[in-house]
C-alpha cells in the first residue's frame, strides 16, 4: 500500500506465534528480563552484529534467530546454519526468522533440508519461510504441501498455524502481488482447493489463494464456483469468493445483482465492486440506480468506482460522474472526480485544478494524484512544489511526481524500554467524525504502538486525515498539514503476531522500515498483509465507528488513557 505500501518474541522464552488471534494483556511485557530488552532494542535499531545475538545463540535462546529475521538484509545470512542444526527447536526458530527475511530468506538451505519437524519443536513455519522468500523455484514444493491436503471436515482446524492451513498461506504468500495465471500451475488441484473453501478452518484461507490467480474460467467452471459461493457459511468467504466469480464476466451478472441486492453488507459491498469487471446492461443498470440513489455511502462510492471504467461512449454514465463531482458528500465527490478523469479529462480537469487550489485538504490531496496522470498537471505540480517547497502541499505535490522521495526519512531512535513499556499500560482514544475509537496497543509489537500513542500525546494526530478508505480493506489516517509529520522518521517493523484480522490496526509503509505517522484500520480480513505489515493495536471499542469511516472525515482529537477506562 502506502499501505502507504514479524517482534513477537516479547516474552521470556521462544513463542513461535505468526500471526495470533487475539492480544494478551500487559502482564506478557511486564515478564521481559533485561536480557529480553537487550535483544529488542538491537533489533529494533537493526543492529545485527550487536553480541547480543551470539550470547543467546550460545545459550541455547533460539528467539534470536527470529529477531535476526526481522531484522532483514545480512542478518538473515546469520540464519542459514540454523536451517540444519541438531537442535529441532532451533531449526523451528530459523525457519520462522527465515520467513521474516522476505526476499532476503536463504533459499537454497530452505530447499535443502525440508524434513517436516517434530510436533515437540511448536509450529513448522517452512511453507511460509518459502513462500515470503517470493522464490520461483519454491512454488513447486508448495504446490504439493496444498495437493497433500485432502478435502475433509476435521474439527477444531484453523488458521494461523495449523499445518493444514499454513501451505494455502505459504502459496498465497509466494503469488501474493503477481496476480499469476492459474494456467501457470498445471500441477495445483484447483477443483479440491475449491472443495476446501466448504470446510471449516480452511474455507478464508483457500478461497483468499484462489483470489490470488487470474484467468480462473480456464481450469474451473463457473458453475462450481457458483455452487461453492451457495456452500460457504461465513461472509468473508463469501466475499472472496465473489471476487473469484467476477473473473467469468457477464455470465456472472445475475448473481452479482442479486448478492449485491442482499442483505449481508460485506458480500454486497464485494458485489458492486465486481460489477465493475462486466459490461452488461442489467449490471450497469443496477449500479447507475446505486450510484445515484444509495444512502450506504460505501455502496454509492463502490458504484461510482464500478461505473467509471464501463463504455467510454456511454454519455449517461459520464453525466452522472460530472453530476456527482458537485456532491455535498466529499467521498463521493472526489470519487467521481477520479472516475470522470478516467473517461474525460478534458471535462475532469478544470474541477481537479479548483480543488488542488481550494482549502478543502481532503479534495487538494486527492487532486494531487489526478493533476500527476497528464503532462499539463504535472506542469502545474511542478510550479508549485517549486514555488511553495517549505510547505506540506509543495511537499506532497512533489511526492506525486516522484513517489521515491516519501521513502527519504530518517529513522526514529530506538526509543528507551520504560517509556515503551508505559505505554503498554495505555490505550489510544481517537475522537473521529464518526464517532470515538479506543486501541489497544500490541504487546508483539510495543516499538511500534508506542510511536503512536506519543503522536496522540503531543498532539500530532489532531485534524489527521482519514485519506484512503477502501470498503471491506482499510481506512487509513496520517495525512495531515503539519510541518512536524513530514520530519517525524521513520519506524521499523515488528511483524511476528502481525494477524490482519477486521479491528486490527496496522502500520502503512511503502516498504520495509519505513512506517512513519500513517495507520490504517482493517475492515476485512486481510490475509495477505500478514507477515508484511506491523500490527500495532486493536480497536476495543468503537469498531462500529471504524467501519463507518469514508474518505475525507478526519480525526478531530487524540489522546492515550490508562488502560481499562477508554471504552468506560
Amino acid at each position: 500500500m502506502i499501505i502507504k505500501h514479524m517482534l513477537g518474541m516479547a516474552a521470556v522464552g521462544l513463542s513461535l506465534t505468526i500471526p495470533t488471534f487475539g492480544f494478551e494483556n500487559t502482564a506478557k511485557v511486564k515478564k521481559i528480563n533485561e536480557f529480553d530488552v537487550r535483544l529488542m532494542e538491537a533489533a529494533d535499531a537493526r543492529d545485527y552484529q550487536n553480541p547480543v545475538f551470539s550470547e543467546a545463540l550460545e545459550s541455547g535462546r533460539w528467539q534470536a534467530l527470529v529477531y535476526l529475521g526481522q531484522i532483514g538484509g545480512d542478518a538473515c545470512a546469520e540464519i542459514a546454519p540454523y536451517l540444519s542444526h541438531s537442535d529441532a527447536a532451533a531449526v523451528a526458530a530459523a525457519r520462522l526468522g527465515a520467513a521474516l527475511c522476505h526476499g532476503d530468506a536463504p533459499v537454497d538451505e530452505l530447499l535443502a533440508y525440508t524434513q517436516p519437524l517434530p510436533a515437540s519443536a511448536g509450529v513448522d513455519y517452512l511453507a511460509s519461510a518459502l513462500g515470503f522468500s517470493g522464490e520461483e523455484g519454491a512454488r513447486p514444493l508448495l504446490v504439493d504441501y496444498v495437493n497433500a491436503i485432502k478435502p475433509g471436515k476435521p474439527f477444531n482446524v484453523g488458521y494461523p498455524d495449523n499445518p493444514r492451513t499454513l501451505p494455502f498461506f505459504g502459496l498465497m504468500q509466494s503469488v501474493v502481488y503477481d496476480r499469476l495465471p492459474a494456467t501457470d500451475f498445471p500441477k495445483l488441484s484447483f477443483e479440491a482447493l475449491l472443495a476446501h473453501t466448504s470446510e471449516m478452518g480452511t474455507d478464508y484461507v483457500a478461497a483468499y489463494l484462489l483470489t490470488r490467480f487470474t484467468d480462473m474460467p480456464e481450469v474451473l467452471p463457473f458453475a462450481d464456483v457458483q455452487t461453492a459461493l451457495g456452500n460457504a457459511q461465513a461472509s468473508r468467504v463469501k466475499a472472496a469468493l465473489v471476487r473469484v466469480l467476477r473473473q467469468y464476466g457477464d455470465a456472472a451478472s445475475g448473481t452479482l445483482v442479486a448478492l449485491a441486492s442482499g442483505k449481508d453488507r460485506m458480500v454486497a459491498l464485494e458485489a458492486v465492486r465486481a460489477l465493475g469487471y462486466l459490461k452488461d446492461d442489467e449490471s450497469r443498470v443496477f449500479l447507475l440506480e446505486v450510484a445515484a440513489k444509495a444512502e450506504d455511502m460505501a455502496m454509492r462510492h463502490l458504484a461510482l468506482s464500478a461505473l467509471a471504467p464501463r463504455h467510454a461512449g456511454d454519455a449517461e454514465i459520464t453525466g452522472l460522474l460530472e453530476g456527482a463531482t458537485k456532491d455535498q458528500n466529499a467521498w463521493i465527490a472526489v470519487t467521481a472526480l477520479r472516475g470522470l478523469m478516467q473517461r474525460d479529462p478534458d471535462k475532469a480537469f478544470p474541477t481537479t485544478e479548483s480543488w488542488f487550489k481550494g482549502k478543502d485538504y481532503y479534495k487538494a490531496f486527492s487532486a494531487m494524484g489526478l493533476l500527476a496522470q497528464s503532462e499539463e498537471g504535472k506542469g502545474i505540480l511542478e510550479a508549485y512544489a517549486e514555488a511553495h517547497a517549505d510547505s506540506i502541499r509543495g511537499r506532497e505535490a512533489a511526492i506525486a511526481l516522484d513517489p521515491s522521495i516519501e521513502g527519504v526519512e530518517k529513522p526514529r531512535v530506538t526509543p528507551r524500554w520504560s517509556m515503551v513499556r508505559s505505554y503498554q499500560e495505555r490505550e489510544l482514544v481517537l475522537n473521529t467524525t464518526r464517532g470515538t475509537i479506543c486501541i489497544a496497543p500490541s504487546p508483539d509489537a510495543p516499538y511500534a504502538a508506542a510511536n503512536f500513542m506519543l503522536l496522540a500525546d503531543v498532539g500530532k494526530m489532531n485534524g489527521m486525515l482519514w485519506h484512503r478508505v477502501i470498503p471491506n480493506f482499510v481506512a487509513q489516517a496520517g495525512q495531515s498539514e503539519d510541518p512536524v509529520l513530514a520530519e517525524w522518521g521513520t519506524i521499523r517493523e515488528e511483524w511476528v503476531s502481525s494477524n490482519h484480522r477486521i479491528g486490527t490496526v496496522g502500520v502503512a509503509t511503502a516498504g520495509r522500515d519505513t512506517g512513519s505517522t500513517q495507520f490504517f484500520i482493517n475492515t476485512g480480513y486481510n490475509l495477505h498483509l500478514n507477515g508484511r505489515y506491523t500490527v500495532m493495536g486493536r480497536v476495543i471499542s468503537g469498531l462500529e465507528a471504524a467501519m463507518q469511516l469514508q474518505e475525507g472525515d478526519v480525526i478531530e482529537s487524540a489522546k492515550t488513557v490508562r488502560a481499562g477506562t477508554c471504552a468506560l
